[in-house]
């Protein structure tokens, strides 16, 4: 069983590989999801926290631009939460989509490009690794892991995720299709047409990099910033249905 949350593809991509990989049925529960601010999604969070595991081993691949930090260790805690095994920890560089920092934009065309070659000949050895029932975990903490994940996670998870700063610009053509991909069916039409966000929000942020008249924005951060949909974003996520 592969479970997956994906907001711009990368996840799901990365899902349907192992998919591929894995024999037909394979019995292993895996999850799939992005790295949140060096930390596990809340919508993730928030959807293991209402599952029994008791008796399962559940395998971890998180997608990241760069570092994980200590994710490890909360996917450890929240798994033992709820009766599972935590087994083998995995993450994969995958092209950067967070731009709601003034520091941070995608990636460039030929740094995604290189990500997405080597993340496919990771994935492969992931598989592998899966199959042969050991236990690893392979993850790219970076620097200040503690920090980045004991302190700057949960402020982001408090204060950080706040739906309320999405709006759209004058571009918008109220084409309604930020409103119809939104996992989470947060985004709802105006009066106008136009979307207008509400307070279930997941941060996936695929309303913003769907818009093809770059039309959504966050606050100010996002102004200038570039886009990025996996290549094959249109058919993975009608595959891979978030939690």
């Amino acid at each position: 069983m592969i479970h997956c949350f994906s907001g711009m593809g990368n996840s799901a991509a990365v899902a349907n590989r192992l998919e591929l990989k894995l024999p037909p049925n394979y019995p292993a529960e895996i999850w799939v999801f992005p790295v949140y601010s060096w930390g596990i999604p809340p919508v993730v969070v928030k959807h293991i926290e209402q599952l029994d595991l008791s008796g399962l081993v559940c395998h971890m691949v998180c997608t990241c631009g760069d570092d994980t930090g200590n994710i490890d260790r909360q996917w450890r805690s929240l798994i033992e939460s709820r009766g599972g095994e935590a087994g083998s920890i995995f993450s994969v560089r995958m092209p950067n989509t967070y731009v709601c920092l003034p520091f941070m934009d995608v990636d460039s065309k030929e740094v995604a490009e290189r990500k997405l070659r080597e993340a496919a000949e990771k994935v492969d050895r992931i598989a592998e690794i899966i199959k042969s029932g050991e236990i690893v975990v392979d993850i790219k903490r970076g620097a200040f892991p503690g920090f980045k994940s004991g302190v700057i996670y949960p402020q982001f998870f408090r204060h950080g995720m706040k739906a309320r700063k999405f709006h759209f610009t004058s571009a918008c053509r109220a084409c309604g299709k930020c409103i119809s991909l939104c996992p989470n069916h947060n985004i709802t039409a105006g009066q106008d047409g136009r979307p207008q966000w509400g307070d279930n929000c997941a941060f996936c942020l695929r309303c913003y990099h769907v818009c093809t008249a770059h039309a959504v924005a966050y606050g100010s951060q996002t102004k200038k910033k570039s886009q990025y949909l996996h290549p094959d974003f249109q058919w993975l996520i009608k595959k891979f249905e978030n939690l």
